[in-house]
């Protein structure tokens, strides 16, 4: 399933890698670099899968996800995946609300592959 993917990262190389690997599996891919930002794009068009970064400029990831999700249920009702991207150690990921998986920097590259997949199904079962 090939879906649209938002990236909030500021750090414009991780995210540009990021994107990417997603458009050469045949996603369509757009990036904001701060929470204000993604609130933007969020507002043009529902991305259903969100990969955001724990620490922006200008807010915390797991702060922003619950607003990107009511943005979501105000146009539509669209259901969201938040995959948390963060530097923080084993501990402090788990304590990380608003995401559905976190993932810890640097990825893995496999693992990512297959959550991004794996979210991507659970979407479409819910439709």
């Amino acid at each position: 399933m090939h879906a649209e993917i938002l990236i909030v990262d500021d750090n414009r190389e991780a995210a540009e890698l990021l994107r990417d690997l997603l458009e050469l599996n045949g996603h369509s891919v757009r990036v904001a670099h701060s929470g204000a930002e993604a609130l933007s794009l969020m507002g043009e068009y529902i991305s259903p899968l969100l990969l955001v970064d724990q620490h922006l400029p200008d807010i915390l990831g797991s702060e922003l996800v619950p607003q990107l999700r009511q943005v979501a249920q105000s146009n539509g009702g669209k259901r969201c995946i938040a995959i948390g991207i963060t530097g923080v150690g084993a501990a402090e990921r788990a304590v990380l609300d608003g995401f559905d998986h976190v993932l810890a920097k640097p990825l893995n590259f496999d693992t990512f592959d297959t959550l991004v997949e794996r979210s991507l199904e659970a979407l479409r079962a819910s439709d």
